[in-house]
């Protein structure tokens, strides 16, 4: 009886010396924890570097995307609550191929690094500007940045489903199940046989940011991958963005949609789903225009 009791006593006694389950924690794309203060970065925004030309970019749980007329940036972002100080570490990349017409550059080959050192602090709307000076390989400067406002616009199939064009390019997007399944043609060379396959997933419904899976793109200008990862957003001009890494190599593109379903909704006011309207995205967004 006793060594029934105590077979039965020891595995009680087993789990409760063991450590108990931390939470899940956020990491970013190098593997990297992500504080929460770095949450509140999240959202897409415009700027300039040296206070010229037009920079576009994407900030999620810790990992940057930035695309300006001449460069795309790649690399993590860290907010230190104390300071209210954001540090952006980038590696950046001259574009190796870029079609302004189409809104649609490639970014790789040997990176210059960048760390950038900005000041979050709130305008019109709360934590919405970051300003500061950076770092290069080549030369220092300064940057201001704009959060343009559309982050939290949910996120709906609905919204991406049908047909997007740029320049001498179609964009073809269809609902399977859960999500889209997309094939881009080029309609302007179509002999080269250009073309860019994969899916499109909703990644929280309650904000403007979609996961992508590039599954093959190839005989096109530059970005000729398989298996690539990335986010697709809706601007506050209706426009489909997508931001897409493989590797050393970066893609951004820009698309137009055909029908009223491309346009970004605001879906925190009175429900009326009246569309978005920035009017400093027309004079920001132009990334690498």
């Amino acid at each position: 009886m006793l060594r029934a009791l105590i077979f039965i006593l020891l595995p009680l006694f087993a789990t409760g010396c063991l450590p108990e389950e931390e939470s899940d924690d956020i990491v970013n794309d190098q593997g990297e924890t992500v504080s929460d203060p770095t949450l509140r970065l999240n959202g897409m925004w415009n700027g300039q570097l040296d206070q010229a030309g037009a920079l576009r970019v994407l900030m999620y749980n810790g990992t940057v995307f930035a695309f300006d007329e001449s460069v795309g940036f790649y690399g993590t972002v860290a907010l230190d609550d104390d300071t209210a100080t954001a540090e952006l570490q980038l590696s950046a990349y001259d574009y190796t191929s870029s079609d302004t017409g189409a809104n649609q550059y490639v970014a790789g080959g040997a990176p210059e690094d960048y760390v950038l050192s900005g000041l979050l602090y709130p305008t019109q709307n709360d934590d919405d500007t970051l300003v500061g000076d950076y770092d290069s390989d080549t030369a220092p400067g300064g940057f201001a940045l704009r959060n343009d406002g559309t982050w939290d616009t949910n996120s709906r199939l609905a919204t991406l489903k049908g047909k997007w064009t740029s320049s001498g390019y179609e964009l073809y997007l269809t609902e399977v199940a859960d999500e889209l399944s997309f094939r881009e043609v080029s309609v302007a060379t179509p002999a080269t046989g250009c073309t860019t396959r994969g899916t499109i997933r909703i990644l929280n419904e309650e904000i403007n940011l979609y996961t992508v899976q590039l599954t093959e793109r190839k005989n096109c200008p530059g970005f000729n991958v398989t298996n690539a990862p990335g986010y697709a957003s809706v601007n506050a001009n209706g426009e489909l963005e997508l931001f897409l890494r493989k590797g050393e190599e970066l893609l951004y593109a820009r698309y137009t949609s055909t029908s009223a379903s491309g346009t970004t909704t605001d879906t925190t006011g009175d429900g009326t789903g009246d569309t978005t309207e920035e009017t400093t995205e027309e004079e920001t967004t132009e990334a690498a225009e």
